[in-house]
């Protein structure tokens, strides 16, 4: 009797694990099969991860939709193969993008991921919107450095799954084709009657569709947080003071880079646009507009950086359109015209060293020229706050100088406008230098966008430290995004911003805490960027 007991148990056993086998594969797949508005998806899992790649958020912008605000997405009949990274949009070759030319424009993609298997109830979302100077850079970026060789930058699924959250990378119009500001597009649509910030209307274009198609995936549309870093941080900042964006989400975060500094006014961003048209012969066509849609996409391309070599203040970027923002984001900020969104910014202690990668040393006269050639008559003032050789050699100075001037202080000096509307407001300074031996031989420290591997988890093999720190900040990231307040178990508390103390979180191992961080510096920047020539 046992025995037969024991054999029945055994088949029973095995017609279990047959079963198991059978439907565990069809389980998966029915997880990963995700029906949004515009047709099913099927994903695929990475680790406990639910990952849906390249999906189409707007239709592509090309033909009579190139420097358009995006359209709808173009339903699909078949269910769409979501296993693979969409192609970055249009861009020269940097070392965000490894150094690869991209001639596309059918870019408009997006990428989810989410905790496997799904959650019972909805989570929080987080929307990243990438770096690259809103010139260059995709959701598909690997990391630009040696030995990360095939380590995605942006690989969500370590955050979705260590954070409890869903995470959403989207590809949006760079350079030229994203930050045009033709005056003939005003009058081409009566329901948009204004230029420029077309890489800002993808990413809004992007958050309306998780409002429509997240729930399908598991998350909160009503908790969702943007966050990204540089160009995305400033972008971040834009979608906070824009009335367009109110409603579509409910927190943010930015990683280096606020936006009361490098926003072209209306008549800038114009002549930018005439500019660019000039060079690719369209500047005496009948219709101007007709002419730039035709012209070949290298063409219009190359002519980019034209731009920036003629005058002040002409390079193609952010803009006042009238419509997008509606003014200058200092202004808003300080009229205080704002939801009262929580709000998380920092920046890392080296922002600048990335730029000077290879730049000779300096003297002191070099120095003084150097300042005076970029900040003209606020050289002075600049140089008696940092004279030649405060942080060692003139270059060293410099190098400090622009990471503060761009980077450090826009950051704080939004932190500072915003929390003044006693909005929560929460600061941090990311110092971490890893061991890792380029970082040493070239003298990077804690460098600009060294972060981001922190934030998503893709710092290869860390350290021990590093590892601990990497989990730290996504449960600061993630928790943020759930509750409003960065906290995670077992680590100090992150103090509240006052834009009297500068108290911030240091982030770094072990993690610390500062107060007065570089105010004095950005006190002297923010009185700067007041002066409008920032």
């Amino acid at each position: 009797m046992h025995s037969n007991s024991f054999r029945r148990r055994s088949i029973h056993g095995a017609a279990a694990a047959l079963l198991a086998a059978t439907l565990l594969p069809t389980l998966a797949l029915a997880q990963t099969l995700i029906s949004t508005s515009d047709g099913n998806v099927q994903g695929q899992t990475n680790e406990l991860t639910r990952e849906f790649l390249g999906i189409p958020y707007a239709a592509p912008p090309v033909g009579s939709l190139r420097f358009a605000p995006p359209a709808p997405a173009v339903p699909w009949g078949a269910t769409l193969d979501a296993t693979n990274y969409p192609p970055g949009c249009a861009q020269l070759p940097t070392l965000a993008n490894n150094n690869v030319r991209t001639e596309n424009e059918d870019c408009l993609y997006l990428n989810v991921w989410a905790p496997d298997p799904a959650p019972i109830t909805p989570l929080p979302v987080m929307i990243w919107i990438h770096g690259g100077s809103n010139t260059s850079g995709s959701t598909s970026d690997f990391v630009p450095f040696p030995g990360f060789e095939g380590m995605r930058l942006y690989d969500g699924h370590r955050l979705a799954q260590n954070g409890n959250v869903i995470v959403v990378t989207v590809n949006y119009r760079l350079n030229v084709f994203g930050f045009l500001g033709l005056t003939e597009l005003a009058a081409e649509d009566p329901a948009w009657p204004y230029a420029g910030n077309q890489g800002l209307l993808d990413q809004r274009a992007a958050m309306l569709w998780v409002q429509d198609n997240i729930a399908a995936f598991g998350g909160d549309p009503n908790n969702v947080t943007i966050f990204g870093e540089s160009a995305g941080s400033f972008d971040v900042c834009a979608h906070v003071v824009s009335p367009m964006s109110r409603g579509l989400f409910h927190r943010a975060i930015s990683e280096s880079g606020g936006c009361t500094v490098g926003v072209q006014s209306t008549e800038e961003s114009t002549q930018a646009a005439d500019i660019l048209a000039e060079a690719v012969g369209c500047d005496t066509a009948p219709d101007r507009l007709a002419c730039m849609r035709a012209a070949p996409l290298g063409d219009i391309l190359d002519a980019g950086p034209l731009v920036a070599l003629v005058g002040e203040g002409s390079n193609l970027a952010l803009s006042v359109d009238g419509g997008f923002l509606e003014e200058q984001p200092m202004v808003t900020l300080d009229r205080g015209d704002l939801p009262r969104l929580p709000y998380l910014m920092g920046a890392n202690s080296d922002e600048g060293t990335l730029f000077f990668i290879g730049a000779p040393e300096i003297t002191a006269p070099e120095y003084s020229a150097e300042l005076l050639s970029r900040f003209g008559v606020y050289a002075a003032q600049i140089e008696a706050l940092y004279p030649a050789t405060r942080f060692g050699t003139p270059l060293d100075t410099l190098i400090r100088v622009v990471g503060d001037g761009t980077l450090v202080c826009s950051t704080f000096d939004v932190a500072k406008r915003y929390s003044r509307m006693r909005n929560r407001t929460f600061a941090y300074n990311f110092a971490r230098v890893p061991p890792i031996p380029f970082i040493s031989l070239l003298d990077l420290g804690a460098f600009h966008a060294l972060e981001v591997a922190y934030v998503f988890g893709s710092a290869g093999n860390p350290s021990g430290a590093d590892e601990i720190l990497s989990d730290q900040m996504q449960k600061y990231w993630s928790s943020f995004a759930a509750k409003a307040r960065p906290k995670a178990t077992g680590t100090r508390s992150w103090p509240r911003f006052n834009p009297r103390g500068y108290s911030t979180m240091t982030l770094k191992y072990p993690l610390g805490r500062s107060n007065d961080f570089r105010k004095a510096e950005c006190d002297m920047w923010s009185e700067l960027y007041e002066t409008g020539d920032f």
